[in-house]
């Protein structure tokens, strides 16, 4: 069994793996939680939600054969631990060190959890249904710049006001998990990558780090809505 006792609020060491799975946190507590660790099973019994106060979570689901669908990925105040028949729907898993929390009093099993949750439970509705969309109807060029998109919605952080409209986020995601979110291979996420630089849309000196040139051409590529 995994040493839960490095899994703690005031030190950074490498967690366990399935953290969550083996220790039980207390309701307004925040822990801190190392890159790649498995918080949450597909199929595991759960009777908590958690919410991501910094760092970034992707919810995945696995076949047989080891194929992996990320469905979901999640940004600070984002919400996760939704079961079905007391059972998780996804792993949960964090793609770099992160802060999370559990809600007070939350349980999954009850009808009544709050108007936040209600609202998180609609979000992720909605992008349930937009991201069936993108794997079925887009194209890999429209897939990519709609990541980047949705990341750059989640993990930006805004330049001076003289030039606000220019902006970078940290691409927590590989791109091997921009592959396997978007239904792509990694070579394709790659060439689209690499042909977004070279139209002066996005730049990237460090693989980890995507500046946002032109946000409005982005999004038209993406198919969004044009944002004011």
């Amino acid at each position: 069994m995994p040493d839960t006792s490095t899994f703690a609020e005031t030190t950074l060491p490498p967690p366990p793996s399935a953290a969550f799975s083996t220790a039980k946190l207390s309701p307004n507590r925040q822990r801190l939680v190392g890159e790649h660790a498995t918080l949450l099973f597909q199929g595991g019994r759960n009777r908590h939600l958690y919410r991501v106060v910094d760092g970034c979570v992707a919810l995945s689901q696995l076949l047989d054969d080891g194929r992996r669908q990320i469905t979901d990925v999640l940004g600070p105040g984002r919400l996760f631990g939704f079961t079905h028949d007391g059972r998780n729907i996804a792993t949960a898993e964090t793609l770099t060190f992160a802060r999370i929390e559990t809600l007070a009093g939350s349980n999954v099993d009850d009808g009544d959890q709050g108007p936040d949750v209600a609202a998180e439970l609609k979000a992720t509705l909605h992008r349930m249904q937009a991201h069936a969309t993108l794997l079925g109807r887009k194209t890999a060029t429209e897939k990519v710049a709609t990541a980047l998109i949705d990341l750059a919605d989640q993990f930006a952080w805004r330049g001076r006001a003289a030039s606000r409209n220019l902006f970078s986020f940290n691409l927590y995601l590989s791109r091997a998990d921009l592959a396997d979110w978007l239904g792509l291979t990694v070579e394709t996420v790659s060439r689209c990558l690499n042909r977004f630089k070279r139209d002066g849309l996005i730049d990237f000196n460090h693989p980890k780090t995507v500046r946002i040139l032109d946000e409005q051409q982005l999004r038209a590529l993406a198919g969004l809505a044009r944002r004011d």
